[in-house]
């Protein structure tokens, strides 16, 4: 027995207890913190944000902000993480199998049109088919107007997906993968699911919408199939019934 008269064992099941639930308020607050300072970020931009701000928003104390990430820029890089794992984990799939496949060795032009037609595909579903994707895009556009060290966080993330496709682009128009024009056929072939995220205040207003249906979703991607038919050259496969 204890001096608080209860069995050792309960003493220490009861310390377990308190531990964790000390460790999932603490995963709670910093998921809230990150949650906070990607929507204000995003609106203000780094300079600009106040860290009392964000702190308030997420309900935690600013002491919290130096505990989780030991600063405010600890905390830039860590939602900058936060935005490239999202993403990961929603066309990271489609990436892997299409890098597996150029690891095989070249593929045939019927191939890497289905593996650009997946990473699209995936890319679309990322950025259009999750609401949070509005916070993700408003961050990362913010960076491109006003760049800080947390843009090379995207940057490496962004990079070898477009690498990636530079590859497959370079198989289906015979192409260099590394040549600027490649590089630029892959920026043209993204934009076109981009600019129905970062500008879709002005695509909403002009096409009448409250929001984007799936029914527009699934106009939005039959359209970009017949555009990256036209630009690469190779028609996709018909989806099987």
């Amino acid at each position: 027995m204890t001096e608080s008269g209860l069995p050792a064992t309960a003493m220490a099941e009861r310390s377990r207890h308190y531990q964790r639930a000390r460790q999932d308020r603490g995963t709670e607050t910093r998921q809230r913190l990150i949650a906070a300072a990607l929507d204000i970020f995003g609106q203000q931009g780094f300079q600009a944000a106040s860290t009392r701000d964000i702190a308030r928003s997420a309900g935690a104390n600013l002491a919290a902000i130096v505990y989780h990430f030991g600063s405010k820029e600890g905390l830039h890089r860590a939602v900058a993480e936060h935005v490239t794992g999202e993403i990961g984990q929603r066309i990271g799939a489609t990436i892997a199998d299409a890098s597996h496949a150029l690891s095989q060795g070249a593929p045939d032009k019927a191939m890497a049109r289905r593996l650009l037609q997946q990473i699209v595909e995936a890319h679309m579903m990322a950025m259009l088919g999750v609401k949070e994707a509005e916070s993700w895009a408003r961050f990362v556009v913010r960076e491109q107007m006003e760049p800080s060290p947390v843009l090379e966080i995207i940057v490496g993330f962004m990079a070898p997906v477009h690498a990636l496709l530079g590859r497959l682009v370079g198989v289906l128009t015979d192409s260099d993968p590394e040549s600027d024009e490649t590089s630029i056929r892959v920026f043209t072939l993204i934009g076109q699911v981009q600019v129905f995220r970062v500008a879709q205040p002005l695509v909403l207003r002009v096409m009448g919408r409250d929001d984007l249906s799936p029914a527009d979703r699934g106009s939005i991607m039959r359209i970009i199939t017949e555009n990256i038919d036209r630009i690469v050259g190779v028609a996709a496969e018909a989806p099987q019934p």
